[in-house]
């Protein structure tokens, strides 16, 4: 004949089982936190090193440019004529840019360079250079079109993030690109992550 007191013990032996099953869980949802929370920093610190040597390559085309500044700039044809010449340094969007044809090798001090084989030469280092810092990386350098003495450069390359949501305001956040260059006309490519910057030579 089973005792009150035996019945007792054994329900409470199932309570601690119950509660060990419960902790375990909590503790696992925990751990599943931390990874989680361990996986976004290392992309978002993946993001903030390429959008630093995006920075970086912008630099460089932007010294590029002060040391050739007339090609850089856009002019007017004449002071009679509205119409401006565009910056020798304006480039579209490119999906393979370090496979392009080599121009007049301006270090070459025998080659006496123009102002635009000098800006075709420094656009192919700049590119190459892009190639090789970022696999797969694209740029675009164009005249502004509120200010022509001002030249917008943006440098692309492929997220490291989740795909681009369905939804406009998910594409913004991703790309800062579009707030600023939708009036340019200019958008980032699909899958890319932009860096975009004004420059005055």
């Amino acid at each position: 004949m089973k005792t009150k007191k035996t019945s007792s013990l054994r329900k409470q032996n199932g309570l601690t089982l119950i509660e060990a099953l419960v902790a375990l869980v909590i503790l696992a949802l925990g751990v599943l936190g931390l990874a989680g929370v361990q996986t976004r920093l290392l992309v978002e610190s993946r993001t903030t090193n390429s959008r630093a040597l995006a920075i970086g390559l912008i630099d460089d085309l932007t010294n590029r440019m002060l040391l050739n500044r007339d090609a850089a700039i856009g002019k007017p044809v004449s002071p009679l004529n509205a119409a401006v010449v565009p910056s020798a340094y304006t480039l579209a969007w490119s999906a393979n840019p370090g496979a392009i044809a080599d121009p007049t090798d301006c270090r070459d001090n025998a080659n006496q360079c123009t102002g635009a084989q000098l800006a075709a030469y420094d656009l192919m280092a700049w590119r190459r250079a892009i190639a090789a810092v970022f696999p797969g990386g694209q740029a675009i350098v164009f005249n502004s079109v509120n200010d022509q003495r001002q030249l917008g450069i943006a440098i692309a390359w492929p997220e490291n993030e989740r795909q681009l949501g369905s939804t406009a305001d998910d594409t913004l956040a991703k790309n800062p690109i579009a707030v600023t260059a939708a009036a340019q006309g200019i958008a980032c490519p699909a899958t890319l992550i932009c860096h975009f910057v004004y420059v005055q030579p």
